[in-house]
């Protein structure tokens, strides 16, 4: 059995302003929209290279769960492989992107830098090939 990463699916609480971030300042292409349930939930599919994202908006919302101590259980990040994580840093710095992390070198010899969208999910930033011991 093989399994490969097909996409990600984020709930969003404003869908016009995340299209607006993932779009403008991601460079994410819209692929198309899916509205359901007489328009109280829409799903819009961003293309990101060569995976999908789907942006999840409900009218009716939730409750926010990407405020977490990093001991706690679940889904921490997800991160964008960039050529360099400096450049890309000083791009959404202008777009008034704010950081959470500057540029770090890291463990395992990479280069990371986190911020958030305007959802508060936490995005990583990530240039280099990871080197890793063996397990």
């Amino acid at each position: 059995m093989n399994f490969v990463f097909d996409h990600l699916a984020i709930t969003v609480s404003n869908l016009e302003e995340s299209i607006d971030f993932y779009t403008n300042i991601l460079g994410f292409k819209i692929l198309g929209k899916l509205v359901q349930d007489n328009g109280n939930f829409t799903i819009v599919y961003l293309y990101m290279g060569d995976k999908v994202l789907e942006l999840f908006y409900f009218v009716e919302k939730g409750k926010s769960i990407t405020s977490y101590n990093d001991k706690d259980i679940g889904i921490k990040h997800f991160a964008f492989k960039v050529e360099s994580v400096d450049k890309t840093f000083e791009y959404l710095k202008e777009k008034g992107v704010e950081f959470t992390m500057q540029p770090t070198d890291a463990e395992g010899g990479v280069r990371i830098a986190f911020f958030k969208d305007p959802n508060n999910i936490l995005i990583e930033i990530i240039e280099g090939n990871l080197k890793l011991e063996n397990y």
